[in-house]
């Protein structure tokens, strides 16, 4: 198939041979889900900007924090391009990316930062990527990639720090334990306290989810989020109120809280409205009378503090206890 430019569409049909209901675009059956192998210390990560363009001085500094970490560090050819706020094109990016997985001596694929611009990937992707899963991490406008890797091609992803932003500035020390012990097997299970239960009850259950704004864009295409029998973790940044609501009733009308097993919101970070309605008070008006339990205060997104989260692995969501606990591994 020839393509031509970023705007041209391939459909995940047509790319990857997967069995789609052509009607609404969306996949008929859920992949296996594969963990990626540990990270192990002197490993090579590969470094990619699949999202908007990089600033070197924060690559540099999220590089030697990874570094002192005893890894090796391989950074993409197409990092340092731009296109205005992207890092280079869509397609050239998407190569970056799916050569990393395509590679064996690469153990892990880090993103650098988000802004826009992973949507634009998505048609380019390579399908062997299924084949081939690694650690791969990011958050915020990756989102859109880390649900469609464990959605489409059943990888197990991590919504974790990234490089030029997180690692850059320096992560607490509650937070680099998390997120190494996590990525290199050493903390195979954990639990978290939350701070506020909206509906009461347990549920245990996959993680997916992310920035609510990205994963309301993936609705009525064929990169569209099922959320079936899931735990939805959904956080954002710079969205008022009344934008949140509309994002979750939108998501509401889309049937996406329908047969969910429960949901675990995060920082809703520079979310503040101008009168008493904030975004607490929008949530616990939308979900007062789930049938499944919702609960705030995952310390993960865009907030000061960013605990990794693996997707696409057992989590127990306890409403009564208030809190969020890995079950399993997410890694071999």
């Amino acid at each position: 198939m020839t393509v031509e430019g970023d705007s041209a569409l391939i459909y995940p049909q047509e790319h990857c041979n997967s069995p789609v209901n052509r009607k609404q675009g969306l996949l008929k059956k859920r992949a296996r889900v594969h963990k990626p192998a540990p990270l192990r210390r002197g490993g090579r990560i590969g470094v990619v900007a699949p999202a908007g363009c990089v600033e070197s001085e924060d690559l540099a500094a999220g590089l030697a924090a990874i570094r002192e970490q005893c890894f090796e560090v391989e950074l993409a050819p197409g990092i340092h391009e731009r296109k205005g706020y992207l890092a280079g094109s869509g397609e050239i990016r998407a190569q970056d990316l799916s050569a990393f997985f395509l590679r064996d001596d690469i153990d892990a694929v880090f993103c650098a930062r988000g802004g826009f611009g992973s949507v634009q990937l998505l048609p380019f992707l390579d399908a062997e990527i299924r084949r081939h899963p690694k650690i791969f991490c990011g958050y915020s406008d990756i989102t859109i990639l880390l649900n469609w890797f464990l959605q489409g091609f059943g990888l197990v992803t991590f919504h974790a720090p990234m490089v030029a932003m997180d690692l850059a500035r320096g992560l607490s020390d509650q937070a680099k334990e998390h997120f190494w012990e996590i990525l290199t097997g050493e903390k195979k299970t954990w639990s978290v306290q939350l701070s506020e239960a909206v509906r009461s009850g347990k549920c245990a259950a996959p993680m997916l989810g992310g920035c609510l704004s990205l994963l309301v864009t993936t609705l009525g295409t064929p990169y569209e989020i099922d959320t079936r029998g899931k735990i939805l973790f959904l956080e954002d940044v710079g969205e008022k109120p009344y934008r949140v609501e509309r994002m979750l009733i939108h998501l509401k009308l889309a049937g996406k809280f329908d047969g969910l097993a429960g949901i675990v919101f995060g920082d809703f970070t520079q979310c503040d409205g101008d009168g008493p309605r904030d975004v607490g008070t929008v949530i616990a008006e939308m979900f007062h009378d789930a049938p499944f339990p919702v609960v705030m205060g995952m310390a993960a997104g865009h907030g000061a503090e960013n605990l990794a989260l693996p997707l696409g692995v057992t989590m127990l969501l306890d409403g009564d206890a208030g809190t969020l606990s890995l079950l399993e591994s997410p890694v071999r």
